[in-house]
Formats: C-alpha cells, structure tokens, sequence
C-alpha cells in the first residue's frame, strides 16, 4: 500500500524553491546584464549625441576660418564694392556674403540655420566677442538682426558664424540645448586685423 505524505506548508514550499533559486548560477550574467544594460545604452547614446554637437562645432569652426579669410585678404570688401556699385543694397550684401559662408559648411549643415555676424573697429579692444542673445518670434524663427560691417584696409574685423543645432532630449534627462526649445547655439568665432589691399 502506498504511503501518502502529508500536504507541505506553503510557505515550507516557498523557502524551499527560494534556497534552490539561490543556489542556482545559470543565467546570472543575463539578470546582471539586464540591470546594467538600460544605464549603459543610455551612456552610450549620451556620448554619440555629443559627439554629433562637437562634430558640428568643429564644422561651423572651420567655416568661420575659410570665410574670414576673404575678409583679412579684402576679396570680401572689393566684392561688396562691385556689389553696391552694381546696385545691390546692404541687405543683399550681407546675405551673398552669408551664401558663401555657408558654402565653406559641409552638407550635414543647413543654410536656413547659419547666421553672420561681421564687425569691424580700429583696435582689438573694441570688439566685443561675447555669446549673443538670440530671440525668437511666436513662430521659433530668429529675430535678431546681424551686423555687416567688413571694414576697410587695416582695420580690425571679427566675423562670427552662428548655427542654431537641433539636439533632442537625451536619455536620462540629459540636456545639451542653450539656446531653449532643444536647440543649441554653436559659434565659431574669428578676429583678425585685414590686409593693406588696394
């Protein structure tokens, strides 16, 4: 005749399976995996997405050097001369002058959202190179309206390219805008005294 045991406590049967559970090594590296995992990808989109925004800087810096150097040479004022004796007003300067900026820019940068700042002085001190205040209107567009002065044969001229770069909210909270609204204002900025051209 077969011997029927007696029905075991719950909670006996509970302590039982959890004594077993940790003594069990299978499949730990997968449960320690899936506690560091969400950390870990997180990092790992932080760092791509502010490579992207160095990246970017480093694009606007070296189109800031390129169009800086019609202006230390005079290519960009002897233009501006045929230019308005052809006509064309400061505006239409300013933004020919802002095409061929944006030219110099790889690809990945869009012309709608690089903006040129020139100034000229007679000395060093009175060039301000301050970060600017960008202002919006109710649409999000730029408000701001940009200097265009290129100066004349020595003169000292500061040309600041802007560029308004779209970053997202990143994983964790992260935030790298400055400029509000997801967006962050990169500068590239230049200084430098022209050359005696004729």
């Amino acid at each position: 005749m077969d011997r029927v045991s007696p029905p075991v406590p719950l909670g006996a049967r509970l302590l039982r399976r959890a004594r077993r559970f940790g003594r069990a090594e299978g499949g730990s590296a997968l449960l320690e995996f899936a506690f560091v995992a969400p950390a870990l990808i997180a990092l790992i989109l932080a760092v791509l997405e502010l490579a992207l925004v160095f990246f970017a800087q480093q694009a606007l810096e070296t189109g800031v050097e390129a169009a800086a150097r019609t202006l230390v040479t005079g290519s960009a004022q002897a233009a501006d001369i045929s230019g308005a004796a052809a006509g064309m007003s400061k505006a239409q300067l300013q933004e020919r002058f802002r095409q061929q900026a944006c030219a110099a820019l790889p690809s990945f940068l869009s012309c709608a959202n690089l903006m040129v700042d020139v100034q000229s002085a007679s000395s060093f001190s009175q060039i301000s190179t301050g970060a600017p205040t960008i202002s919006y209107d109710a649409n999000g567009a730029v408000t701001n309206n940009w200097s265009y002065d290129t100066g004349g044969a020595g003169s000292i001229v500061m040309l600041r390219l802007m560029y308004i770069w779209p970053v997202p909210l990143g994983p964790l909270g992260l935030n790298f805008s400055n400029a509000g609204d997801g967006k962050r204002l990169l500068i590239a900025t230049s200084v430098a005294k022209s050359e005696a051209y004729s």
